[in-house]
């Protein structure tokens, strides 16, 4: 999968007002209700850019293929799906920004396709909705410590497994069948 600072540029180059995380966390809550990447586009982007645009065009393959890994890894059997956040080089500050923004971003998606409203949620993925609703708001001002990164890596692997809880009630991965 792309890393954040390559998607950021890409956002930055086609002038969207959200950054690489709370894009990554729209496109993960979209995928729960299948929609398709020109949905996601119209939810990053406040204009999409002329067809004829060379460089644009560059930016969005690679929007492109985060869209495409994306799908693919929410649901893998493998768990290997991952969030989209800024690397451990980053500023402390700037990761937990990115944490609360991924978790803007996926509540914001799951208002958008009303799943929350309809009756599709059991009660295991309404506690994850609302454990991303309080992660939403974390302050970014916490001093980095080793106990705060701890906490950090466990809310962010907290995300990752509400993703996939959210995504199997959902949508059910059905294994391929075995050749025998």
């Amino acid at each position: 999968m792309l890393d954040f600072d390559t998607v950021q540029m890409a956002l930055n180059k086609l002038g969207a007002n959200v950054d690489a995380a709370e894009t990554h966390g729209t496109l993960c809550g979209l995928l729960l209700d299948r929609y398709d990447m020109a949905t996601w586009l119209k939810h990053t982007l406040d204009d999409l850019p002329d067809s004829s645009d060379v460089l644009a065009a560059e930016q969005l393959k690679l929007l492109k293929q985060l869209f495409e890994d994306t799908r693919e890894l929410v649901n893998t059997e493998d768990m290997s799906f991952e969030l989209l956040l800024p690397d451990e080089s980053e500023d402390f500050g700037n990761r937990l920004l990115g944490l609360s923004s991924w978790c803007q971003g996926f509540l914001y998606a799951v208002g958008v396709t009303g799943l929350a409203k309809n009756g599709r949620l059991d009660e295991l993925s309404e506690e994850c909705l609302s454990d991303m609703l309080e992660i939403s708001k974390l302050s970014h001002q916490e001093d980095e410590s080793e106990e705060a990164e701890l906490q950090f890596v466990e809310i962010a692997e907290h995300v990752r497994l509400s993703v996939l809880t959210l995504n199997e009630a959902v949508n059910p991965v059905t294994p391929a069948p075995q050749l025998q």
